[in-house]
């Protein structure tokens, strides 16, 4: 994560260092909340196999984990351009033409991310309306992860809308910083990235 922050935060975009730190704090809260169920896990393992005793309900968090924390690491994977994009023509391109597909990329991005906030909501309401809860022995609420669910979800649509038409209007007043920003990191982006943070470990920095 560091070396994604790294890029993050010196890629040059203006609305990347001010979104940047709530989508990092997000998937940081996901990554905690992975360890401790870890941990929960090891600890049930154990307790089955030599003492006799079993903490009902871990494998049912661990499937509400999953949907949970997956959608918290939406956001972060957009802000420091962790998604997949198949590129290999991309650079092959005229300019005008990869800053036209890029800001189409964040656009149709941001459509996928407000379309599935409002069927989340959708889901969230039916089950608020019915208090539906889960058929286990722990009889979770299910409003509980839905709502975290899809709060993941809501952010990272709200941060693609943002990056959206901030790369609409590049695409009419800088087509440059349109590839530059929004564009994916060419082969030689990654690696010097990589170069940089394995010179900080070697030189005991952080």
């Amino acid at each position: 994560m560091g070396n994604a922050w790294g890029q993050a935060m010196n890629d040059g975009n203006p609305l990347t260092r001010v979104l940047g730190p709530p989508a990092r704090l997000l998937a940081l809260a996901g990554g905690w909340w992975l360890l401790f169920l870890s941990f929960v896990t090891c600890f049930e393992i154990i307790g089955r196999k030599l003492l006799g005793f079993s903490l009902q309900g871990i494998d049912e968090v661990g499937g509400y984990t999953t949907a949970v924390v997956s959608s918290l690491a939406f956001a972060w994977a957009l802000v420091t351009k962790s998604h997949t994009r198949v590129d290999f023509l991309l650079a092959h391109m005229p300019e005008w033409l990869r800053a036209f597909l890029n800001a189409l990329a964040y656009a149709l991005l941001a459509g996928f991310g407000v379309f599935a906030s409002l069927r989340g909501w959708a889901v969230l309401e039916e089950t608020i309306e019915f208090d539906a809860h889960a058929i286990t022995p722990l009889g979770t609420p299910l409003w509980i992860p839905q709502s975290l669910w899809l709060a993941g979800i809501v952010v990272f649509a709200a941060i693609a809308v943002l990056l959206a038409l901030h790369a609409a209007w590049l695409l009419v007043t800088d087509r440059r910083r349109v590839n530059q920003l929004y564009g994916p990191m060419t082969l030689d982006e990654e690696v010097a990235i990589e170069a940089s943070a394995i010179a900080k470990r070697q030189e005991g920095t952080p």
